[in-house]
């Protein structure tokens, strides 16, 4: 029986119907579901939904992240990971090749510089097939790294199989892939000149917490006011006065001279400050540019340093005490006087062995104005030390500004001796200070490896523990590192307090780590708990500041 034109017209309707269906599964098929998380999603793809039988086949990991999270480049920078691939199970792919498509350039806080992609992005693969039978598949294990104010490392599984026939292209994946392909440099160009030539983004310098209200960033006015008052009451730190009383006894000698000559030396000392706190600001606009995180007292972390200093201080000592009545070099002789000798130099080398004494004091204000200059351009960063520079000079501005006032001081007097005797005992008092900071410098606050069962232990028996969970790869873990749990004045109040440093490494995987962040509802790092006998434990901020972990200690 033969079928009329309708019936024919039919039966092809519905193999087209068939067709378009059965086309419409193949592009489905070329790529994987997405794996969601907190943090964005990723999914494997192909550019083909039949792939031959032989020759390239390109692939590609797409993701898309959450709003102010990335994943990094070949080239990770300061820290983190690039992604990697275990293709494990793949039949009928050999030799993927990674491409890389051109990165951008994050600077975060404390000039920390991260390379990779934020929001869409996807890493071609390039593969050779050589299939066996009617299909292929691509089985990797991806391992991969997102970072915000937190890292969390992230693996999933992911197959995929195409079938072998003749080439079909998945318009969607083709153009997509196509679209990145376009952003991997051509052979020849160096990773060196895409890092010079990548776009910048610089990430937020003042993070805000979750379900905190936002404040305002400081303006450049108010951060130089804010550094003028700090470096003004630096005068009145611990760390000065010692500077300041032996800069006293020049100051009664200069009671009898003539105004012009007190203004021209306190505008010497005032100098003297002023070119030792640009001085800094250069210096710590080259370790930015090097990539170093710095903040304020950042020679005081150099060991050399502090003994070298403890050295010169404990030589005015015996310089007040008449120990040493020998020659000593013009210029050392002169700096050991303190301002007493009546030449021009000893009155500028004052303002800067001033400077030198009170960079490991922060005074109120000139932690919040520094903090936030040192992540903001090379020309504000010096501004703000000049301003903070300036503040401190004020009393010796003002001396110039109105010589007469040193009439008030009492006239010079055998009392003097006895007072340069007690003021040799408080630089005394100073070196053997500075001595105790290079000792634990070179002999850092002893940690323990992690365990959670350890804690208690340890808090029972009423020790106070700090936990920090931390890693290699973790970019704010090493700003937190070298700004905060470094510095001087949170390592003199952990060893006062007698605090234990627990470190978790979550560089490499680790179970009972993940399942100690899940209980305090986290994925990621940093993570920091301070544990203390008789009080719920606290935990810090994942960007940390002095100021937050002193308060948790209890130190003022």
């Amino acid at each position: 029986m033969q079928m009329t034109p309708s019936c024919n017209q039919l039966f092809q309707r519905i193999a087209t119907l068939l067709g378009l269906t059965l086309l419409t599964l193949n592009l489905h098929a070329a790529s994987t579901d997405w794996k969601v998380n907190a943090n964005g999603q990723v999914r494997l793809i192909a550019a083909n939904n039949v792939v031959p039988k032989s020759g390239s086949l390109f692939l590609g990991l797409q993701f898309k992240t959450a709003s102010g999270w990335y994943v990094y480049w070949k080239v990770p920078g300061d820290a983190g990971y690039r992604p990697n691939a275990k293709w494990t199970g793949s039949e009928g792919i050999k030799k993927p090749e990674w491409l890389w498509p051109a990165p951008t350039k994050f600077i975060l806080p404390g000039n920390i510089i991260e390379y990779g992609y934020e929001g869409e992005v996807v890493y071609p693969i390039r593969a050779q097939v050589h299939a066996k039978d009617g299909h292929v598949r691509a089985s990797a294990t991806i391992s991969y790294l997102t970072c915000n104010t937190s890292c969390v490392p992230y693996k999933y599984d992911f197959s995929l199989d195409l079938p072998v026939g003749t080439p079909v292209t998945d318009p969607a994946a083709s153009e997509l892939l196509n679209r990145f392909l376009k952003q991997v440099p051509p052979p020849g160009i160096s990773d060196d000149e895409l890092i010079r030539s990548a776009p910048t983004v610089r990430k937020n310098p003042m993070p805000i917490e979750e379900n905190q209200p936002t404040k305002p960033p400081l303006t450049t006015l108010s951060l130089l006011f804010l550094a003028f008052i700090g470096g003004v009451l630096l005068n009145v730190m611990p760390c000065v006065l010692p500077v300041l009383s032996i800069k006293l006894l020049g100051l009664v000698k200069q009671a009898g001279h003539e105004h012009p000559r007190i203004a021209k030396n306190s505008l010497l000392s005032a100098a003297g400050i002023l070119t030792s706190f640009l001085g800094l600001a250069v210096v710590a606009v080259l370790a930015n540019r090097g990539g170093r995180a710095v903040g304020w007292g950042i020679q005081f972390q150099s060991p050399v340093f502090v003994l070298i200093l403890a050295v010169i201080v404990f030589s005015f000592a015996l310089n007040l005490w008449g120990v040493f009545e020998i020659a000593m070099p013009r210029i050392f002789g002169h700096f050991a006087t303190l301002g007493q000798d009546e030449t021009s130099t000893a009155h500028f080398m004052s303002g800067l062995f001033a400077t030198a004494l009170a960079t490991p004091c922060s005074a109120p204000f000139l932690g919040t104005a520094m903090g936030f200059a040192l992540s903001q351009p090379a020309p504000t960063v010096i501004a703000a030390f000049a301003s903070a520079g300036t503040g401190m000079a004020l009393p010796y501005l003002v001396l110039a500004a109105f010589p007469a006032s040193l009439n008030w001081l009492p006239k010079p007097g055998i009392w003097m001796i006895r007072v340069k005797i007690f003021f040799g005992f408080i630089l005394a008092a100073t070196a053997g200070w500075l001595l105790w900071v290079f000792i634990h410098q070179i002999h850092p606050v002893p940690q323990e490896p992690f365990d959670e069962s350890r804690i208690q232990s340890l808090v029972t028996a009423g020790k106070s523990v700090l936990v920090d969970v931390t890693a290699d790869w973790c970019v704010t873990c090493k700003y937190n590192e070298r700004l905060v749990l470094n510095s001087y004045a949170v390592k003199r109040a952990m060893e006062k307090r007698g605090v234990v440093l627990m470190r978790a490494d979550w560089t490499h995987r680790d179970e009972s780590i993940r399942l100690y962040l899940a209980q305090h509802g986290r994925s990621g790092i940093p993570f920091y708990a301070y544990y203390e006998p008789g009080r719920d434990p606290v935990l810090l901020s994942e960007f940390l500041t002095k100021r937050q972990v002193l308060d948790a200690l209890g130190e003022k």
